[in-house]
């Protein structure tokens, strides 16, 4: 009994302590995050103005999977209300659109529970060229006695890193709709001039294409510099023909020459000259099929036509760098419009 009757005095202090403390603590904090975007104000704008886009990039809306949300009113103006119900870590309220210009989305975020607080926020957009810079900012009130606990945290820190991760997601949200990423890799459209390559050409099992092309590398080299021809090109494959039914490969193994040049033994090829697409994979050189898929995937959205070969350029030296997720390639097709069938 002795032993409860301490407890019992120890939590009531504790709660004194509190109530006392409360009477003195802030009410109020002010944060602010911003990030930089690689994409023009508009888009940023809409993902930031749309309460059905909040969702996207919000970095509280995967605190509860079974959130119950509301949208009312006009979404994007002036007076709709997006309404939230969930978990103890979600909480339970409503923001309201307060007012809204090009340049800056004032809203109101109402917490019902377990406390009640009215905290404004608002999104400065700047634009910097063809990038924009966003700020978020976030008054927060803190009710007594809660603000007691306060004295005992960084509010900032705890609830920056918040506002840093939804800013990162909005970042992520904003510059896939303006630069898509096809399973993971960007994909730059450009126009190739001509190159020349000298190497060899063969059909051969997709199992040795590996040895087909560190021999032939090597032969190549060991050829011009017997004739004492100057190497300025990388190393590089043209694949005509991937053939997965007979597990064959058609496929070069060539350097990169300035112009055209003999080299007895060995074949001239000159491709481009055409729109080029380019994807820059890291890695070993084993894992490169993704990056080949993700072409394929571009290619059939945009309405393309692949001219083969399909082109790897090994650009990073390997025996000077040991890291292999630095090892750079360079997957490269040649593409023009795809003609529509006569009728």
């Amino acid at each position: 009994m002795k032993v409860l009757k301490i407890l019992f005095y120890i939590l009531l202090t504790a709660v004194v302590l509190a109530l006392v403390l409360g009477l003195f603590a802030r009410h109020n904090y002010h944060l602010e995050r911003s990030i930089e975007i690689d994409a023009p104000r508009a888009v940023v704008f809409d993902q930031i103005r749309y309460f059905k886009n909040f969702e996207k990039w919000s970095p509280w809306s995967q605190l509860d999977p079974n959130m119950k949300k509301a949208i009312e009113g006009t979404d994007g103006e002036v007076g709709a209300v997006y309404r939230w119900e969930g978990n103890s870590d979600a909480r339970t309220g409503f923001q309201t659109i307060k007012s809204i210009t090009p340049e800056r989305i004032n809203i109101d975020i109402t917490i019902q529970k377990p406390w009640q607080s009215v905290s404004p926020t608002y999104f400065i957009l700047t634009e910097n060229g063809e990038k924009t810079k966003v700020l978020w900012g976030f008054d927060i009130h803190i009710g007594f006695p809660w603000n007691a606990m306060a004295m005992f945290t960084d509010v900032d820190a705890g609830m920056g890193k918040d506002f840093a991760r939804g800013l990162g997601t909005l970042k992520k949200v904003c510059e896939q709709i303006v630069h898509p990423k096809y399973r993971g890799y960007d994909v730059v459209e450009s126009e190739a001039a001509k190159q020349y390559y000298i190497g060899r050409r063969d059909t051969i099992p997709q199992a040795e294409v590996t040895s087909f092309l560190a021999d032939h590398f090597l032969q190549i080299l060991a050829a011009l510099k017997n004739e004492a021809i100057d190497v300025h090109g990388k190393s590089a494959s043209l694949t005509y023909l991937w053939e997965d039914s007979t597990k064959t490969a058609d496929i070069a193994a060539v350097i990169a020459m300035e112009e055209p040049k003999k080299l007895t033994g060995f074949e001239m090829f000159t491709i481009g000259g055409s729109k080029a697409l380019t994807i820059e994979y890291y890695g070993l050189y084993d894992s490169i099929g993704p990056a080949h898929l993700a072409m394929s995937d571009y290619i059939k959205e945009k309405g393309l036509q692949m001219i083969p070969p399909a082109v790897e350029e090994y650009v990073t030296d390997t025996a000077a760098e040991p890291d292999t997720m630095k090892w750079l390639t360079k997957v490269i097709y040649f593409v023009k419009l795809k003609q529509e069938p006569e009728e």
